[in-house]
């Protein structure tokens, strides 16, 4: 078969990476599109995947946003018709499943973030077999406009797929003048997401630096403002390229992140983290933290006091954080299974959760 790919966010590579390479293990061709945005293409050539660009980012005004993701569809569409891919993937993608319903393409979604009302409205509707995380209930899904009958749930989290095959290196530690275990990971917040509700000019981690051990931070600004307001830090780093962000997040004492994606990293990696994120909670967040291997506060002496007890007790935490992702299910190995399946009887399986269930949850 011949399966396109639409890759529209920097950990949706990560995410699709391992995916993509079974795919062509078993035969398969794959079509990849991103667009730009956030060092996405970067990311993919340091991947050494092929891909198109189609389309960009559209800021963070709505009309920004709007004006985009038309055009993105457009270009999408001349593509994929000269293309004609057999199945489409995509995480969170809002054009990709509106373009292949257009054109009659099957679907297999990955929804992993139920704060996303508007990215869920576009995307849920389309899809025909929808992967997400059991820590969301389904009734969310639904009305943002999913079909009961694709829903398919796992016991996992999205970030086990980020390191699907992967091997640490120090050389990022090197190039930053780094030795193991010695330094802080930090990630600001994602403020030209639609979902962010947050300050969007000041950081939460602003205040809990100074209250942290004198030992290097590197930090990952999503934005040149947010960067410049992290300059004036003489012990924070900020990396001026393209670089293995999980071999830095595996090798670090601590993550703290007014994100997502990089926090659940983390955790798959097995070091301890802080959520700082001042907005609402996403489910798998909530769910994490019901697990005791994540810890929430926007309040910079909380944080502060937790982030010297994770650092004190480093190796009982990974330990216990290692254990309890151990038992997770992997996202890859559930995209690749429903692949098979539509391959061999070219449809989906009946749905795991029933009608009657949702309705008593509603």
């Amino acid at each position: 078969m011949k399966i396109w790919v639409d890759i529209v966010n920097a950990p949706h590579a990560h995410f699709f990476k391992g995916i993509i390479r079974e795919l062509e293990k078993r035969g398969h061709e794959v079509l990849v599109t991103t667009r730009e945005f956030d060092g996405l293409t970067g990311i993919l050539d340091m991947l050494g995947i092929d891909y198109y660009v189609v389309g960009k980012h559209g800021g963070s005004t709505l009309e920004g946003k709007l004006i985009a993701s038309v055009e993105r569809q457009y270009k999408l569409a001349k593509l994929v018709i000269e293309e004609k891919p057999d199945l489409a993937l995509y995480k969170n993608s809002p054009e990709a499943p509106r373009v292949a319903f257009g054109l009659g393409i099957p679907t297999i979604g990955f929804a992993d973030n139920d704060t996303a009302i508007a990215v869920n409205k576009l995307m849920l509707p389309f899809t025909r077999r929808l992967i997400y995380p059991k820590a969301i209930d389904a009734y969310e899904l639904i009305k943002c406009g999913a079909d009961v009958n694709s829903l398919k749930p796992i016991n996992g989290i999205p970030e086990l797929a980020h390191v699907y095959g992967f091997i640490p290196s120090k050389r990022p530690l090197k190039e930053l003048g780094l030795s193991p275990h010695s330094y802080i990971v930090m990630r600001t917040e994602p403020i030209k997401a639609n979902y962010f509700n947050g300050d969007a000019e000041k950081s939460v981690l602003e205040n809990i630096i100074p209250l942290l051990p004198d030992i290097p931070i590197v930090l990952f600004p999503r934005t040149e403002s947010q960067k410049k307001r992290f300059e004036h830090f003489e012990n924070v780093i900020i990396p001026g390229h393209v670089t293995d962000s999980l071999s830095l997040l595996y090798y670090a004492k601590l993550m703290i992140g007014a994100g997502g994606t990089m926090n659940r990293e983390a955790l798959a990696l097995g070091t301890p983290t802080i959520s700082t994120y001042p907005g609402k909670l996403l489910a798998i967040t909530r769910w994490l933290i019901s697990l005791g291997i994540k810890f929430h506060s926007t309040d910079p002496i909380e944080v502060s006091e937790k982030a010297w007890e994770l650092m004190r007790k480093n190796g009982a935490f990974r330990k216990h954080i290692r254990e309890i992702i151990a038992s997770m299910e992997n996202p890859i190995d559930a995209f690749l299974r429903e692949i098979e399946i539509y391959e061999e009887y070219g449809t989906f399986p009946a749905p795991e959760i029933s009608t009657e269930e949702l309705v008593d949850r509603g």
